[in-house]
């Protein structure tokens, strides 16, 4: 098993950072690694925890920085989520081209905005047999709800119309941000529970029911929109908020985040 880091060309003409662990050599199974809103490639090493365990039985990983986060040199502005499916396109293609990949063993983990991305991409690549969604941000639109990680959605959308793009305070970190109009749009178009109800293969929906920021109901109403998949599963971290014990030094809970993805990958990828 060897952990690489490069960085890939995007489609923007932009560096993409990634992170690459190589499984067999030949006709490896493959696992890409979708991080959150504002987050790094890793997930806090989560995503390394999970990549190393599936080596060990042949299988590739890849994880990768969107615009504006993790190594990204790009400014946050162009985070929108068709920018990172393309980014996630560019990562598939390249491990394809460059690895002996088994493209009948394709899987994905996305957590949060990441498990948004991973149901839209799902169902533009109905080969990804198998699915992680880790606090996944599963709704449509704004689901209804007049702001969008405390900020007032009608506020931000106004804004961004006169000026391309709204001042936007990120509550993970105290910062303000530019986020871009297109993202308001793309939140809006594109459907991830659509992605989960075309969704046939086998998916786990892990989630903290301390949960405010992707509340424990969006879990259950992913499940629900997984009719079609061959097998489902929702594992409940209890007294997990969003961080699954990053924010508050519960690395209990990470682990069961990880333990229980580790356990699903290996029975059906």
């Amino acid at each position: 098993m060897e952990v690489l880091t490069k960085t890939l060309c995007s489609k923007r003409n932009t560096e993409i950072p990634v992170t690459i662990i190589e499984g067999n050599n030949n006709k490896s199974p493959l696992v890409m690694m979708v991080h959150g809103f504002k987050a790094d490639r890793t997930e806090d090493g989560r995503f390394l925890t999970v990549g190393k365990a599936l080596a060990e039985d042949g299988v590739s990983s890849v994880m990768m920085g969107f615009p504006g986060c993790d190594e990204s040199k790009e400014d946050f502005l162009y985070y929108t989520p068709e920018n990172c499916l393309s980014d996630i396109e560019t990562c598939y293609a390249y491990m394809k081209e460059n690895y002996d990949i088994d493209e009948t063993r394709i899987g994905m983990i996305g957590y949060s905005m990441g498990g948004r991305l991973t149901s839209v991409f799902a169902q533009r690549h109905p080969e990804v047999k198998v699915i992680g969604l880790w606090a996944a941000a599963c709704f449509d639109a704004f689901d209804g709800q007049d702001t969008f990680l405390g900020m007032p959605v009608a506020e931000m959308k106004q804004e961004a119309k006169e000026k391309g793009y709204c001042d936007f305070l990120n509550v993970f970190d105290n910062t303000w941000l530019k986020l871009n109009r297109e993202f308001l749009e793309q939140m809006e178009t594109l459907s991830p529970e659509e992605g989960l109800r075309s969704f046939k293969g086998a998916a786990i929906v892990v989630h903290g029911d301390a949960d405010i920021t992707v509340k424990y109901g969006i879990a259950e109403r992913s499940l629900h929109n997984l009719a079609n998949a061959e097998k489902k599963e929702l594992v409940t971290v209890h007294e997990a908020d969003h961080g699954f014990g990053a924010w508050n030094n519960r690395p209990d809970l990470s682990a069961q985040l990880t333990d229980n993805t580790i356990r699903f990958f290996r029975d059906n990828l």
